[in-house]
């Protein structure tokens, strides 16, 4: 097998095992967003905080593949990392998600039973009044 072709497969197969997250931008914070330490970034899963924050992005981590092998914990990450980067004070989960594979997908040309994928979607909030600081 030419080394080009080994190179081209062992690329899209390391691709296709992972998350991605895409946002889309829903309402303008309410003071300037910076990138912060994902650590610093509060995940809610039972309901939103009771202080006062503006929905500012609505976030998808969603397997790249049926071959991921990115489960829930690594999505969670994925959602978090993403919120750190935009500068989103917590991230509100809102749920799980799952698509069937469908003909554009590359992997239903490579298995005839390929699985569905896999999501969680969520909103990054922004509090109002006085912006956190990255570590407290």
């Amino acid at each position: 097998m030419p080394n080009r072709l080994v190179a081209l497969i062992l690329t899209l197969g390391a691709a296709a095992c992972g998350s991605s997250v895409k946002t889309i931008a829903i309402n303008p914070a309410p003071h300037a967003m910076t990138p912060r330490p994902p650590e610093t970034v509060e995940m809610f899963t039972s309901g939103p905080p009771q202080r006062p924050y503006v929905d500012v992005a609505l976030m998808e981590a969603e397997e790249e593949s049926s071959f991921s092998t990115h489960k829930t914990p690594e999505m969670l990450t994925a959602l978090r990392e993403r919120g750190a980067q935009m500068g989103c004070d917590a991230i509100v989960f809102g749920g799980m998600s799952s698509r069937d594979p469908n003909l554009g997908d590359t992997e239903t040309w490579l298995n005839d039973d390929a699985k569905g994928r896999k999501g969680i979607y969520a909103t990054c909030i922004v509090y109002t009044g006085t912006p956190t600081v990255a570590g407290q």
